[in-house]
């Protein structure tokens, strides 16, 4: 096949979706979604004949697959989202588009999440308001499209056995948590307060949950030993892993380097060295590549007409926000295993803010402020109980 008409087909098939997508938007208002993707049932020859040539004349067109919030303008700020008085609940919490600062509803985020095949949370792992947000998310995604898979970081590989028992009901909560010595892995005692609880929401739902992340002790391999010494493990135990396809481009690889350099800093040690800065740095390219690989392995293949009972429409991956920030390898390693993907990443930042800091500027598709627990009087005028805004900026 000429290289020409492979493009064409991937064009095809990209505004293929992107009219599914509009009607998951849709469908979002309507309480439908699951109808309006018609996921379970075939579709009947006419329509998809149909379907086919408008995915066509689009493709010819110039259709692409943009960035969600790049290609659907919302208002500056619209009154649907002003925050409410105290205390914000999950869904009224400061949100924005993360090119250019506009004011996005809790609406406008599940339409952006119903358009995306992969959703990924980038958290600060003891955010507790981040969690509530994900956990709003998440049933609100699962309760109109039960196909959506849960995907972990801080689930590994060689646990999927044990997370599958949870699932069928034939461990109990404790048993399952004392098995993958979680109790503690956001912080004393956090995983039945903020994990637990979205690993039963895809329980409920019968949705996959995955364990994504690769075993430490083979990412331990990788920073002491070298890719090498991975490649020559047997093949029962290379299924536990992904070595990176590439390493990811210089930005990702600097600022991990300059985040190793704080964190040293900050514990009173001297910076680490160039050895073992690269050492480290494959380390985190083990987790990054076996967290995408595990991701592009649940997501249904766009070619499979009739469904794969087995793989999921959608995947919702929680995952600290360095691996997902700006570009970061894990996204970049998605879109080399799964290039037509359309990827949405939220990052969760735990700060008091009203508008999007310019710091957090291209950090995701959309950028939530978390620090927000209630009232903050520093964000109200005197007697008011709405919030002052700052001045609407030029489209």
């Amino acid at each position: 096949m000429s290289r020409r008409v492979h493009r064409l087909r991937v064009r095809v098939r990209a505004c293929f979706r992107r009219a599914l997508a509009a009607c998951d938007a849709v469908a979002i208002r309507s309480g439908s979604l699951r109808a309006a993707r018609g996921r379970r049932r075939p579709c009947p020859r006419s329509r998809c004949a149909g379907l086919a040539l408008c995915a066509l004349a689009a493709a010819l067109a110039g259709c692409s697959t943009s960035r969600y919030f790049e290609t659907r303008p919302q208002a500056s700020y619209p009154a649907a989202a002003a925050l409410p008085s105290h205390p914000f609940p999950a869904t009224g919490l400061p949100m924005f588009v993360g090119s250019d600062g506009r004011i996005l509803t809790w609406t406008d985020l599940m339409a952006g999440v119903a358009w995306a095949d992969v959703v990924i949370l980038g958290e600060i792992h003891d955010d507790a308001v981040g969690h509530s947000v994900q956990l709003a998310l998440l049933e609100n995604i699962m309760s109109l499209d039960p196909e959506t898979a849960l995907s972990m970081e801080m689930l590994e590989r060689d646990e999927q056995p044990i997370v599958d028992e949870y699932l069928a009901g034939t461990i109990d909560a404790a048993t399952f948590t004392a098995r993958t010595s979680s109790a503690d892995w956001g912080g004393k005692g956090t995983w039945e307060e903020w994990y637990l609880p979205m690993i039963d929401v895809a329980r409920r739902h019968g949705a996959p949950v995955v364990a994504a992340n690769a075993p430490r002790r083979f990412v331990r391999m990788a920073r002491l030993e070298g890719f090498d010494a991975l490649k020559a493990l047997p093949a029962d135990e290379r299924a536990f892993f992904t070595l990176p396809r590439r390493l990811p481009d210089d930005g990702y690889e600097l600022r991990f380097r300059a985040l190793m350099e704080r964190m040293a800093e900050q514990a009173g040690n001297p910076p680490p060295s160039a050895e073992a800065m690269a050492a480290t740095f494959r380390a985190q390219s083990v987790w990054d590549a076996t967290m995408a690989a595990s991701i592009a392995e649940q997501l249904r293949s766009p070619l499979a007409v009739f469904g794969d009972s087995r793989r999921s429409g959608r995947v919702v991956h929680l995952v600290g926000q360095f691996h997902s920030d700006f570009n970061g390898g894990l996204v970049q390693e998605l879109r080399m295993r799964r290039p037509g993907a359309r990827i949405l990443v939220i990052s969760l930042r735990p700060q008091r803010l009203l508008a999007l800091a310019e710091e957090d500027v291209g950090r995701g598709d959309a950028v939530i402020y978390t620090g927000w627990t209630g009232r903050d009087d520093a964000a109200y005028a005197p007697g008011q109980r709405t919030p002052r805004w700052p001045a609407a900026q030029e489209e």
